[in-house]
């Protein structure tokens, strides 16, 4: 029977025998610096709390250079993908002269990951303190750092507490991110300077279900039924998913000195197949699964009263200038795999199945207008048996 877990101990405690490490052995200061002395807030004056954070690598990369020389502008890191949607729908304000930068390092930089983010500590996010008292982590644990960035709709999908069902990879493989996602596509964002996450090189479903592979030559008859480049394999194999509509971006400041970023939001669980505007290697689909972008066009309007009380005078007035150059149902990686579902019992459990595709029923008259490049204008017809 494993010893009960103590909060204070086992969180910010070090274990006796991570000392006798290799990395144990290099003691406190090398890392952390502070002052080794017995005096306590002698000893943590000028004290690095993450010294893994500092471009990428920080002291990590003194001893793990490959990685850490990738790992300075990988998404994990960067976070490019969100900063490259502000950036576009935001212009041609300049960014420095908004609220942004710091709403960006109050909230959006708690989900980019240091090295030890991953290996050692829980995500900035998490607050959860250090993963196992210090023991560096070569596999970091899924369910408390994976899912601490990404729990809100992966992690439940894949677990089965959002949408109807858990993913099978996890059902019955047990599998864990890593199996999928791994270290060298973490640690090396390739293609150099893509900025969606579903154009970036990864695993295939393909490479594990060679059957499946090539529409016209598989051994599972669904499979030959459209031609190659068709169909995403998640648009017959996902279950329904987690969506985000109506978010409006808030600061707390309730408290002197403390602020924080609040995002009230309303849920939506749904299932919708759109067109493909993403299309590239990684991600060569015409047809695929959308998730909704809970982005509205007044989403960031709070920052202009924020600005006037926190730097003295407001921000611009329209920070969401460019809100039609974005669509708000995006390329989605839906994690709530089934061999079958709903949609693929048969042809017409799909074709003429309007409620499955994403048409004008489902828009707003507020959303952009660059939604209408992702709909349906007419969705596929029932088969005449």
């Amino acid at each position: 029977m494993s010893a009960p877990q103590v909060r204070g101990r086992d969180t910010y405690g070090v274990a006796n025998d991570f000392v006798e490490s290799v990395h144990g052995e290099l003691g406190c200061i090398t890392c952390h610096k502070g002052q080794n002395v017995a005096d306590m807030d002698e000893a943590h004056k000028d004290m690095v709390k993450d010294p893994s954070e500092q471009d990428g690598g920080g002291v990590c990369k003194e001893c793990h250079e490959e990685i850490a020389s990738t790992y300075k502008d990988a998404m994990h890191y960067k976070l490019s993908g969100i900063m490259d949607i502000v950036g576009t729908i935001t212009s041609p304000h300049k960014m420095e002269e908004t609220l942004l930068p710091e709403a960006w390092a109050l909230d959006c930089a708690d989900c980019h990951a240091s090295c030890g983010g991953c290996h050692v500590a829980w995500p900035k996010v998490a607050k959860g303190g250090l993963l196992d008292r210090h023991r560096f982590q070569k596999t970091p644990p899924m369910e408390k750092t994976c899912y601490a960035c990404h729990g809100s709709r992966f992690a439940g999908e894949y677990m089965g507490k959002l949408g109807a069902s858990a993913d099978v990879h996890y059902e019955k493989g047990q599998m864990v991110c890593t199996d999928c996602h791994q270290a060298n596509q973490l640690h090396n964002t390739q293609p150099e300077g893509v900025k969606r996450y579903y154009a970036t090189e990864t695993v295939r479903c393909e490479q594990c279900h060679p059957d499946a592979a090539k529409s016209g030559s598989s051994k599972i008859a669904m499979h030959n039924a459209h031609p190659d480049g068709t169909l995403a394999c998640a648009v017959c194999h996902a279950n329904e998913y987690f969506n985000c509509t109506d978010c409006h971006v808030s600061l707390d400041i309730k408290k002197p000195g403390e602020i924080k970023v609040i995002f009230p939001s309303n849920p939506l669980v749904t299932f919708k197949i759109g067109k493909n505007i993403d299309q590239s290697p990684g991600n060569p689909y015409q047809y695929n699964l959308v998730r909704h972008t809970p982005m509205k066009k007044d989403s960031l309007a709070s920052l202009r009263y924020f600005q006037s009380v926190l730097k003295g005078a407001p921000g611009p007035e329209d920070l969401v200038a460019s809100y039609n150059a974005l669509p708000t149902w995006n390329s989605a990686s839906v994690h709530s795999i089934q061999r079958r579902t709903k949609q693929n019992r048969s042809c017409n459990s799909c074709h003429g199945q309007r409620q499955l595709f994403l048409t004008t029923d489902d828009l707003k008259a507020d959303d952009p207008t660059a939604n209408e490049q992702v709909i349906f204008k007419t969705v596929p017809a029932e088969i005449k048996e």
